[in-house]
């Protein structure tokens, strides 16, 4: 048994490191790239906040149904390959593992309580006819 777990463990490694780093990526582009998330527009300048909010009206759109998928997928992987290192709880990896998967949590615990509210309110704009008091709460 034990050497089939020795061997399960580099594989789990593997899918927490691509399932991490594709999630990595996910925050690198609206770093790298702010045209991307909204945050710049083609010009180079910073956009208004309600041009802003109806780019991420659409971003959100497509992202929150990826993340709806992906995000039990990463957290899975993370929970399963820590209870494969349990054992292990000496290592290295083992730690780096459970730091990441804090990370992990505390990014969920943050787009929860921070980002999501933000996005419910932005979903329930319509960008045509907005109210001055839409646009002030946008501002």
């Amino acid at each position: 048994m034990n050497a089939l777990i020795d061997k399960i463990r580099p594989v789990l490694l593997y899918i927490v490191l691509l399932n991490a780093g594709l999630y990595a990526g996910i925050h690198l582009e609206g770093i790298l790239d702010p045209i991307a998330f909204g945050i710049i527009n083609l010009k180079g300048d910073l956009m208004p906040s309600t041009e802003w909010a109806a780019h991420w009206q659409i971003i959100d759109g497509f992202m929150r149904v990826r993340m709806g998928v992906f995000g039990p997928i990463i957290l899975c992987s993370y929970v399963i390959a820590i209870l494969f290192f349990v054992k292990r709880w000496k290592s290295p990896v083992f730690w780096l593992l459970l730091a990441a998967f804090g990370l992990f949590v505390a990014d969920i615990i943050l787009t929860t309580q921070q980002q999501i509210p933000i996005n419910r309110y932005i979903e329930t704009l319509d960008f045509k006819h907005l109210t001055s008091e839409q646009v002030a709460k946008i501002n």
